[in-house]
């Protein structure tokens, strides 16, 4: 491996690290939440920082604003006017950022430096404890990591449509589908509704919305738990060694 070779695994690390630098730094200006009610005033869903309603209400008179039949849709337009109001501020927060100008230093081939005149300053390498990591030959770090490519791109395939669960209240007559990060629709049994108060509603509401980020969760421990068997952690720590003097294992 010659230096020109070297040079450029260190340009595609700080290229890598000063683009999680700026993805971090547009999700720390994101606005969290929203809130939003349908049309007549029934329901106000209030939403939480993943995407998904952090709470459900139906208003004290609610009887009044919707028909029975209908409530389970005014859940949805609801939802689907907090989402607005949390865009909306997306784009306000973007606008106040300069996010654009971060970009364009980032832009173009590794090791180039973007529009800016001025190189910018590399961003600071997090510290690993790599005292106690012995590093294997190239070839058989290589062939892991390839590996580990591999089952990462099956779970992609598989992944491709979000997992889509139900939550329900414990009697049945409320249903939440859900997916990671959006609701996809709300049934309520109408003659159950008919003769409900609003506070009968929300409860009904409440334990939907828990079954369903429970039911949800258990979806995504199950992939956390097949990316935790890759070792992820390890092949890196191996490979920030390399890094550091990748002459000597290569010679």
């Amino acid at each position: 491996m010659d230096d020109e070779f070297i040079k450029g695994l260190q340009q595609f690390q700080q290229h890598a690290l000063g683009l999680q630098s700026l993805m971090t730094d547009m999700q720390n200006r994101m606005p969290q939440g929203g809130e939003g009610s349908d049309p007549q005033g029934a329901v106000t869903v209030r939403l939480a920082s993943d995407g998904l309603p952090e709470s459900i209400t139906a208003a004290t008179d609610w009887q009044r604003r919707q028909g029975p039949e209908a409530i389970g849709g005014a859940v949805v337009d609801a939802y689907g006017v907090a989402m607005s109001e949390q865009m909306s501020g997306w784009a306000r927060a973007l606008e106040r950022s300069d996010w654009q100008a971060k970009a364009d230093r980032l832009d173009g081939p590794i090791g180039q430096l973007g529009p800016s005149s001025v190189p910018a300053t590399p961003p600071e390498i997090p510290e690993r404890d790599l005292r106690y990591v012995v590093a294997r030959p190239l070839d058989e770090l290589a062939e892991d990591v390839l590996s580990a490519f591999d089952v990462l791109d099956r779970m992609d395939e598989t992944a491709s449509e979000p997992a889509e669960v139900e939550g329900t209240s414990a009697g049945r007559h409320v249903t939440l589908v859900v997916t990671k990060g959006a609701l996809r629709s709300c049934e309520v049994d109408r003659r159950w509704a008919a003769g409900q108060s609003y506070i009968g509603l929300n409860q009904a509401f409440e334990e939907a919305l828990g079954d369903a980020r429970d039911k949800l969760s258990g979806t995504e421990a199950v992939g956390a738990n097949g990316i935790a068997g890759l070792q992820v952690d390890s092949l890196l720590d191996e490979a920030l060694v390399i890094l550091r003097n990748p002459q000597r294992f290569i010679d």
